[in-house]
């Protein structure tokens, strides 16, 4: 498939992220679950240079990171947040289909129209809840986990550089593989044993 074709195909994408670079400015991030490809159709398209320019950066949200491959987990994130909004959108507004399913084009625009007015007035009536649970599932985390990772990093002499450091390297690592190792049936045999011994021991 041909570059411009795979930009033909990415024309919404590609005018949203040129319209939020241009109402939000430089040093943006864009979720999409889709980043992988997204950020390769970005390269050959007329907004690679803005993109560069504005250094804007794409991101995939976690579940989505997990589900395709390693470099989609070590690259930039938003820690808790699951970048999920306009699915949640969808689904508020699936629940409107069997209402409008047979109206005329005006109660459509009407009912659609209700569904999302109710949508911001809940959202807005949620908000001070919604920051506090994250927040407070924030401090949960940072509370239970910072006592742990601080004990290992004693144990191993480690500081927080060296994690930074780890996930650069890795994530070169996995870019510079042009294809997956070939299968090494010895190394297998020698992890298998590895394990062994240590359930002897």
């Amino acid at each position: 498939m041909s570059s411009i074709r795979l930009v033909s195909f990415a024309k919404y994408a590609l005018a949203i992220a040129n319209k939020l670079i241009d109402v939000y400015g430089a040093n943006g991030l864009t979720g999409y679950d889709i980043r992988c490809s997204f950020s390769k159709t970005i390269t050959v398209s007329s907004i690679n240079d803005k993109v560069k320019h504005t250094n804007h950066h794409f991101i995939v949200n976690a579940f989505h990171g997990h589900a395709h491959n390693r470099c989609c987990q070590l690259s930039k994130g938003l820690g808790i947040e699951d970048l999920e909004t306009c699915e949640h959108v969808f689904v508020g507004s699936n629940t409107v289909a069997p209402l409008i399913r047979h109206a005329s084009h005006f109660y459509w625009l009407q009912f659609i129209d209700l569904q999302f007015d109710q949508w911001d007035q809940d959202c807005y009536e949620e908000l001070s809840q919604f920051l506090y649970n994250n927040y407070h599932q924030v401090l949960h985390v940072i509370n239970k986990l910072t006592p742990t990772i601080k004990e290992l990093k004693q144990q191993l002499d480690l500081s927080d550089a060296n994690f930074e450091q780890w996930n650069i390297k890795e994530l070169q690592y996995l870019e510079a593989l042009a294809t997956e190792p070939e299968y090494d049936p010895k190394r297998l045999t020698y992890v298998k044993v590895l394990q062994s011994l240590a359930k002897a021991e």
